[in-house]
């Protein structure tokens, strides 16, 4: 260990810190939440994507980065080095959309008690200002790299990575990249990812006016508000989850039945209540009470539903499994919705090299025939992994050694990174699912998103030192 140098590092640190806290606000107040049919000429996910990346390159050019965008996909901060083979992170600037349940203004960051709230804070524009300060090290050093170090910025993580497919069709792999965009210490393996949607038969006569829940099919719902076409006088008390619900009359002879949930990332289904699914266990009460009041195709779909919240491992649906690599499978029924006279509903599977895509739809399609339903898909990526013995994967993971004092093991996760677009890429990020949270503040993709400063701290000490680090390995 070099003590001096780490000194130098914490110092550094604690001299930029109330400029790090105070670029982190400035993103988190754009709602940047990508929209390609909003596109504009240099605006490729709408325009408050685009102020959120100019944002951040004028961090960039304030702390003497190079800069430069891929037509509005990716911005580029870069530091040259003696050879033009980088060192590279990637984070992103848009978020997912802030959904219901916040105490603070999600797109006004706050600080309370040694934590950041705000939607970004911790996924993923938080880490991002964090990268263009670590690399700002080597600036302020006067230091020269042996490889370049290029920050990138990418607009479109949350919706489908068409960012970095642009880059990557004109732009070289960098020689190894980390993103800080998931737990410490290194994950080097991510789970594929899977996405549908269950679709009813044609409703002519429904009861159900309309039904909402979360606003991402990768974010695990923490509210849903189903309206039905029915007096609350006909409606049974419901049984399930009674301390959930409230059923309320709305005029016309309708009601709106609210649930209340525990919302989070779609990959991490523990501690969390998906409020679709404690609907659809009281509207099977409903219908078993009134069932001349709901079309069939209303009531298949809600017997199909049954199957597809059963659980968060995909056994309802037939498709649990694991493996000692990657674990156990994860499926997420994030968004609902009534239009064009169907019942939609869509599914976020996280899956492990014991089961594929083309498994997964087909069990998916035979069980929206067994309901007389449809099944599309709408995405499919396979699992991802790099090498734990790989010299930069074991530089990482010494880092977070040197500074927290901890062990350290590479792991995989369900969540998707971008680190999965690229050669040789991990992510190495300031998430910390084992946290104990103040009652007031959240996780990512859901309501009160927090971020501890402390370990916000830890992770810039960490990526300066691995920026330094990785110059001295063969890449």
């Amino acid at each position: 260990m070099d003590n001096k140098l780490v000194r130098d590092v914490e110092s550094y640190v604690d001299e930029v810190w109330e400029d790090v806290v105070a670029d982190i606000a400035r993103l988190v107040e754009v709602p940047s939440i990508a929209d390609a049919s909003a596109a504009e000429a240099g605006a490729p996910f709408g325009r408050p994507v685009r102020e959120a990346l100019d944002r951040a390159l004028a961090v960039a050019k304030r702390l003497g980065y190079r800069t430069a965008d891929d037509d509005g996909y990716v911005g580029m901060a870069d530091v040259p080095g003696a050879q033009a083979a980088q060192v590279a992170t990637i984070a992103h600037v848009d978020v997912v959309p802030a959904g219901p349940g916040w105490a603070t203004d999600p797109f006004r960051m706050e600080c309370r008690e040694g934590w950041l709230l705000g939607r970004g804070v911790i996924d993923d524009k938080g880490p991002a200002v964090l990268s263009l300060y670590a690399g700002a090290y080597l600036i302020k050093r006067g230091i020269t790299p042996r490889y370049t170090f290029r920050a990138l910025l990418g607009c479109d993580e949350e919706v489908g990575m068409t960012d970095v497919h642009h880059y990557l069709d004109s732009h070289e792999d960098p020689a190894f990249l980390f993103t800080p965009d998931a737990e410490f210490p290194v994950c080097n393996a991510e789970k594929g990812c899977f996405g549908g949607t269950f679709a009813s038969a044609p409703v002519a006569h429904g009861a159900i006016r309309s039904w909402s829940g979360a606003e991402a099919t990768n974010a695990i719902p923490s509210e849903s508000v189903c309206v039905l076409d029915v007096p609350v006088s006909e409606l049974p008390e419901p049984q399930a989850h009674a301390d959930r619900l409230t059923v309320e009359a709305m005029d016309e002879g309708a009601v709106r039945i609210f649930a209340q949930g525990v919302g989070g990332h779609a990959s991490l289904p523990e501690g969390t209540v998906n409020a679709i699914a404690l609907v659809v266990d009281y509207l099977r009460e409903v219908i078993a009470a009134l069932p001349e009041s709901f079309d069939p195709a209303e009531a298949s779909f809600i017997d199909l539903l049954s199957r597809v919240h059963a659980g968060s491992d995909g056994t309802g649906i037939g498709i649990a499994c694991a493996s000692p690599a990657f674990g156990p499978l994860t499926c997420n029924a994030g968004t609902v919705e009534v239009a064009r006279g169907r019942i939609r509903q869509t599914i976020d599977v996280r899956f492990p090299d014991a089961i594929d895509a083309d498994a997964l739809e087909a069990r998916c399609r035979s069980l929206a025939d067994e309901f007389g339903c449809g099944f599309e898909s709408t995405r499919a990526k396979p699992p991802f992994s790099v090498s734990a013995d790989s010299p930069a994967v074991q530089t990482l993971l010494s880092v977070y050694r040197e500074v927290t004092g901890k062990p350290a093991e590479p792991f995989s996760m369900g969540g998707g990174t971008y680190a999965r677009n690229f050669k040789s890429a991990v992510s190495f990020g300031p998430e910390d699912n084992s946290l104990l949270l103040p009652a007031w503040a959240g996780t990512m993709h859901g309501p009160n998103e927090a971020a501890s400063e402390e370990l916000l701290r830890d992770a810039l000490k960490m990526y300066i030192l691995s920026i330094l680090r990785l110059q001295d390995v063969e890449l």
